[in-house]
């Protein structure tokens, strides 16, 4: 079992008795630096990280195949980050996101539905005339048409 697939189960318990799910696990064997990222529905909270940081820490200190010296970071994926699993998209129904396609097209709007197959956004355009109400358009893209979905904060 690789370092990855280690820490994925050692996390499983930890994860679910704090309520959080895993986002992603970045490994860099060349500086034995470790990035775990956390979320929650509600958002991750830094008593979160801090409890999952000490158990990986104790966990990798006291597990094999591991470098004795080696760097640790855990953390909520931030909003720079693309979506990993679809808990992300679970938390963001309802809230602005951008979606780049493959083709190179840029979207914005709001995610109405995403089910690992096929996701739906609501993409709003200004009035054409001062007064009238906005249009939207629904959008339905494959998950195989897109390259990826991040948050986005809408002013």
């Amino acid at each position: 079992m690789g370092n990855r697939e280690q820490i994925e189960q050692w996390l499983g318990p930890k994860l679910e008795e704090l309520g959080c799910f895993l986002v992603d696990i970045r490994i860099n064997l060349a500086s034995c630096k470790y990035e775990v990222y956390i979320d929650t529905p509600e958002g991750v909270t830094i008593e979160q990280c801090e409890k999952v940081s000490r158990f990986l820490s104790f966990m990798i200190e006291n597990g094999s195949g591991f470098p004795e010296k080696y760097s640790l970071d855990v953390s909520s994926p931030g909003m720079e980050n693309p979506f990993k699993v679809q808990q992300q998209y679970d938390k963001h129904i309802g809230k602005h996101i951008e979606v780049l396609l493959l083709s190179g097209v840029k979207l914005e709007g709001v995610l109405k539905k995403a089910d690992g197959k096929v996701l739906h956004l609501e993409e709003h355009h200004a009035p054409k005339k001062k007064g009238m109400a906005p249009e939207t358009t629904l959008h339905t893209f494959d998950f195989a048409e897109i390259k990826y979905v991040k948050k986005k904060f809408h002013f």
